[in-house]
């Protein structure tokens, strides 16, 4: 069996960081990851290696955004919505607009 790509999965950081979440090897090479990630980090990050990012119109709804990177097939998905999970109100313990809900690379 062939690997075409992955899937990193964000949106699960902020409610679960065990050996399920984040495995092992990666928790003990980087540390202990951050719940959440600002999109503007990653942009500028990306930015700053020389590529860049663009809307992509066609994969993009009203409750989530969706950003190509050049010269690469990673897809970045990032919340839109003030709301998005539909209580009334922000919970400011939750996924906020702007947090990356996930990243693919296909």
């Amino acid at each position: 069996m062939s690997c075409f790509g992955f899937g990193v999965k964000i949106q699960r950081l902020l409610y679960d960081q065990s050996p399920n979440t984040v495995p092992s090897p990666l928790s003990r090479e980087y540390g202990e990851f951050a719940p959440r990630v600002p999109f503007k980090e990653l942009q500028a990050a990306i930015l700053a290696l020389g590529h860049t990012i663009e809307l992509d119109k066609h994969n993009t709804s009203s409750d989530m955004d969706c950003y190509r990177v050049s010269g690469s097939a990673a897809r970045i998905h990032v919340v839109a919505d003030p709301d998005p999970y539909g209580s009334g109100d922000p919970d400011p313990d939750g996924h906020q607009r702007g947090d990356v809900w996930s990243i693919d690379v296909w």
